[in-house]
């Protein structure tokens, strides 16, 4: 589900965080709203502060967006219908303006890194951890040097140390429930910084028209021109798949579903391995999950009948807020979808999907069923519309399909699962300093070779 806040939330933010201001007071900046679903549109950033915070700034992606005074405030954030990644900084500073606390989140980000920062008010220490939604924290460690302080199971992170010991150094480490740990130091009477996330980009990468599995000596893969190193290229067997199959439940599709629920029981079985999981989710202008990830193949092809089309076509919305639940699975990841190709309603356009699947790096399938179309294409007409709507495919490293008949759709879903079977997934390091704009990618074969991958990334 996406979220967008209306400017009539407003009041009720700014009460939240004023509500908060004194429960919170232990912590001397807190965001205290942090969104977890998709956000687009505007934003409002409830923040709450301790009585020696005299301004703070707001920074987007380590750019200053705003500022806010009081012990309690709501800055606006500009999110806008290109939905990506920004990690939101609310950092105080006192009458002398020197830093005395700050809070962070991370909005748009279906898996966020576990992650911990440290920063210091007085002989407070305070930790921020950005996590998964589905991670919890089993607890906080504080040092002041190499002594340690405390240990926290629950937020707010802060602890106080003896400043007459003064110690040159102090440092945090979060640990998950899973295991995981995060790190942060901090070196007394340095500046508020900022952390670059060093960031592993996986590519998905299919072999066109060949059998023969391809070396990674043989490849060259250029970013924006630039030749980059390879660090490992792993095959469709080395990691679990995860897809989803959306269906458009529109009246439109009424007469497709009986070869439909024939075809999706076909596509499973062919594509499906023990560990790989498939998901049939239905849309009109609602969203439906017809089963959650299952590894069953028949069970994944009798829900297909279950609802009765009917309805709008909600095809952008709908596609945007899949590609964000694909995000949040292990492995590899592809959303197929099968629309009439007509969106009714959405408050998303084409271009923003197009944007957000780019973002997302998850090949996407659209198999277009619309005799209008096929027979306009006959005659020339209606290849702009066919071109936008392969662009989605093509951005993503994907096939698109348009289909006349509904007897087409099983070799359609044959060579679709062929494919996802024999994909294999370039791995390789995105530049640490790069900006958060449209990266071009190319990869060659020195065999000879015809490979796909995505036309490019986001950093």
């Amino acid at each position: 589900m996406t979220q967008s806040v209306s400017p009539r939330l407003h009041f009720c933010l700014l009460l939240s965080a004023l509500c908060l201001t004194f429960s919170a007071a232990a912590q001397t900046v807190r965001i205290t709203q942090k969104p977890d679903s998709l956000v687009h549109g505007d934003l409002y950033v409830p923040i709450s502060t301790a009585e020696n915070v005299t301004r703070v700034d707001l920074l987007v992606n380590n750019v200053k967006w705003s500022e806010g005074h009081g012990r309690s405030m709501v800055i606006p954030v500009k999110i806008g219908d290109y939905i990506r990644r920004l990690r939101i900084r609310a950092v105080g500073y006192d009458a002398q303006n020197a830093v005395a606390g700050e809070d962070e989140m991370v909005v748009n980000d279906p898996k966020p890194p576990f992650r911990v920062r440290l920063h210091a008010n007085g002989n407070q220490l305070e930790a921020s951890v950005i996590k998964p939604a589905e991670t919890s924290v089993a607890g906080v460690d504080f040092f002041a040097g190499e002594e340690q302080i405390a240990t926290l199971t629950k937020p707010p992170y802060v602890a106080t140390f003896d400043a007459e010991k003064k110690p040159v150094y102090a440092r945090v480490v979060a640990r998950a429930a899973d295991g995981t740990e995060a790190n942060d130091v901090l070196f007394f009477g340095s500046q508020a910084n900022s952390q670059i996330d060093v960031t592993l980009q996986h590519v998905p990468m299919s072999v066109v028209g060949s059998d023969r599995a391809p070396q990674l000596a043989e490849l060259t893969l250029k970013d924006n021109g630039t030749p980059r190193k390879i660090e490992a290229l792993n095959t469709a067997s080395d990691q679990p798949l995860y897809v989803i199959l959306l269906i458009d439940y529109s009246e439109s599709m009424l007469d497709e579903l009986p070869v439909v629920k024939a075809a999706a029981k076909q596509f499973a079985q062919r594509l499906l391995t023990p560990r790989d999981r498939i998901a049939v989710v239905g849309f009109n202008q609602d969203v439906f999950w017809l089963t959650g990830f299952t590894n069953d193949w028949s069970a994944a092809a009798a829900s297909v009948d279950r609802v009765k089309p009917q309805g709008e076509t909600h095809l952008y919305d709908t596609a945007i807020e899949m590609l964000y639940e694909l995000q949040k699975q292990p492995g590899r990841h592809a959303l197929v979808v099968l629309t009439d190709g007509v969106d009714q309603g959405s408050k998303f356009k084409l271009d923003h999907l197009i944007h957000y699947a780019r973002y997302a790096g998850v090949p996407v399938y659209p198999i277009i069923k619309n005799r209008i179309l096929t027979r306009l294409m006959h005659f020339g007409i209606g290849q702009l519309e066919a071109r936008r709507l392969a662009n989605v495919a093509k951005d993503t490293g994907a096939t698109y399909f348009i289909i006349r008949q509904e007897s087409e759709l099983p070799a359609v879903y044959a060579r679709i699962a062929q494919e996802l079977r024999q994909q294999y997934q370039l791995v390789f390091y995105s530049d640490p300093a790069a900006p958060d704009e449209w990266h071009s990618l190319a990869v060659e074969s020195s065999a000879g070779q015809q490979l796909r991958i995505p036309k490019g990334y986001f950093p």
